[in-house]
């Protein structure tokens, strides 16, 4: 688990990047948008976590993430996430799973279109 700062404009990563690391976003905003489409598919404030893909399936990026302003993120690699989650006994690891799950749908439907309020 490491904090890391990124600059505005910048890259956290793109579409079909390999996902590898979890992000809970602690200061400034993250633009989701698809670069295919140049679609904004959300903007993300302080306490929004993204990246589940890297956590649920280990697979790639369904959108891509940038710094609107200055940002600081709280940056986990899946491989640590999954050890924790492993190490971890009773219910924590299926309450775990059960919300990135959720938080995976959720943006799913984003990314669909569904009409989230946005900013």
């Amino acid at each position: 688990m490491a904090e890391t700062s990124y600059k505005d404009g910048e890259l956290l990563f793109e579409k079909k990047d390999p996902a590898e690391h979890f992000f809970v976003l602690k200061a400034g905003e993250i633009e989701l948008f698809d670069p295919d489409s140049n679609k904004q598919i959300a903007i993300l404030s302080p306490g929004a976590s993204f990246g589940e893909q890297a956590i649920l399936d280990g697979g790639v990026r369904a959108v891509s993430a940038k710094a609107k302003g200055q940002v600081i993120c709280v940056k986990i690699s899946a491989e640590a996430l999954r050890k924790l989650l492993g190490s971890s006994s009773g219910i924590v690891k299926p309450v775990f799973e059960a919300l990135l799950l959720e938080l995976y749908m959720h943006n799913d439907l984003r990314i669909k279109g569904y009409p989230f309020n946005k900013r």
